[in-house]
């Protein structure tokens, strides 16, 4: 059942942006984010790591991410961990993604690995 909650969120999340695609904002879809990512930050001697995937076992630092939050904006997915902090995926650019992490008040581009 969390895994259909967590598709049905994302479905949800996914859904206003393909309408809006024709806005100055540039949406990504579900098959932008599925996968794990490099996370770039410099004052970390840790390879920091982001895992989003369509089975709804999320992690950041192998810890697992507690939900999805609903969004209006396009080109945004907020998540939270499991201490009820928010980390926000944005697409800046053509192929350009960030992380905020609010615990660290800090936003690192992030790579698909």
């Amino acid at each position: 059942m969390k895994q259909l909650t967590f598709l049905q969120k994302l479905m949800n999340w996914i859904k206003p942006s393909r309408v809006q695609a024709k806005s100055n904002e540039d949406p990504f879809y579900e098959s932008d984010l599925i996968g794990n990512w490099s996370v770039n930050a410099p004052k970390s001697s840790k390879n920091i790591s982001l895992e989003i995937s369509s089975e709804g076992t999320d992690k950041y630092h192998t810890q697992s991410i507690k939900s999805i939050l609903p969004q209006e904006t396009p080109g945004r997915l907020v998540l939270r961990d499991n201490f009820g902090y928010q980390l926000v995926v944005e697409k800046k650019d053509d192929e350009q993604y960030v992380l905020f992490d609010e615990l660290d008040d800090a936003t690192y581009p992030i790579e698909k690995k």
